[in-house]
Parts: C-alpha cells; structure tokens; sequence
C-alpha cells in the first residue's frame, strides 16, 4: 500500500476523533457521548500539527482513512510556545478547564512513566488510528511498517501507550512488548506502555 506523508490535518483531526471516539483514555477526557467527537477534535488537530511540524505523520494513500502520528523522543517537550503555535491554547478553550485538567494530568503520568522507562534516543507512537469503518482491511499495520523498518534501519527503538487492550495484539505483532500495564493512579483507565526494540 502505498503511504502519503503530506496530510489535511482537518480531515485527519476528524478521522481520528471517530476512531478514538469509544477509546477508554478519550471516554474519561471527554465524558459526553455528544460533544466527545467535537472536543477530540482540537487534541487531534495539535496532535497532528506537532507532529508534522517536529516528526512524522504517516496517512494512507487517499491521506484521509487512517494515520500514525510519530515524535523523535527530542521533541516531545510541549513548551508554551509549541503550545500556541500549534493550537493547544485554543483548542483547549473550547474544551474547557475540567478536561484540559484532565488531559494534563493523565499527560503527566504518561510522560513521567515513559522517562522512568526509556532514556535514550527514540521514536514514540503518539497515536494510531483508522476511519472506523475500514477496520480489518490491514490499514494499522501498513501505517507502521514503514516507520518501523526506517527506525529498524537506524537502530533506534520505539515507545507507545495505550488504552485500548483491543490493541495490544496489533503491536505485539509488530515486536513491541509490554513494559507496564495497569490503571492510571487516580482513575479507572487501564493503561499499557510498549517498548519495541530495533531489528
């Protein structure tokens, strides 16, 4: 399958928004059934922004079905200026002070727990979604494949987190292995950290 690397981020903010809609993290940010895809979208969107501004965002071939949002370890400080740039101050007033609270603390944890388990050089998989209605036609794993083989060529290992136990057989299959799993302290959302070292 052929792999497009210049995205809408609208279109893709809104793609993702549908395949994290039932997504326990996103469940707990955004508790309302019907505002949940609408606020999903501003993470997504500064999400996206970021990440094709300070690493990777792989989408399939039409660039709207699915895509892999990646971030070189260097980057992933989100510094006050990052966070205008990028739309996270506006994106979080429209989503309100309880769930950007929400979103900071859960943020935090994650952040802490993936410093207490990798330090050197890496990539993290912030994120990888697909329209939901094109489930089971092999789109995650053809949004993986080509970022993992550059990272295998380069020696470099990759982190994620999840929240989802449907996908922790995807990336088992593609060699990453659990490295923690447990709830989020203070909330219900079960949580894995992966680690895949290079091939």
């Amino acid at each position: 399958m052929a792999i497009a690397r210049h995205p809408d981020t609208d279109t893709l903010a809104s793609m993702l928004s549908r395949a994290f809609f039932h997504d326990p993290l996103f469940v707990y940010f955004f508790p309302d059934d019907k505002k949940r895809e609408t606020l999903c979208w501003y993470t997504f969107r500064y999400m996206l922004t970021h990440g094709h501004n300070k690493g990777e965002v792989v989408v399939t071939d039409n660039g709207q079905d699915g895509a892999a949002i990646w971030s070189p370890s260097g980057t992933m400080r989100y510094g006050l200026l990052d966070l205008l740039r990028y739309g996270a101050i506006r994106g979080s007033l429209r989503q309100g002070p309880a769930a950007l609270l929400r979103q900071l603390k859960a943020l935090d944890i994650m952040q802490a727990m993936h410093k207490s388990i990798i330090t050197e050089p890496h990539y993290y998989l912030a994120a990888l979604g697909v329209e939901p209605n094109k489930h089971g036609q092999g789109l995650g794993s053809a949004l993986l494949r080509p970022t993992l083989a550059t990272l295998d060529s380069q020696g470099l290992p990759a982190y994620l987190d999840t929240h989802n136990e449907n996908n922790v057989s995807l990336y088992r299959r593609f060699g990453f292995e659990i490295v923690h799993h447990g709830y989020l302290p203070g909330g219900s959302v079960m949580h894995w950290a992966m680690l895949r070292l290079p091939r």
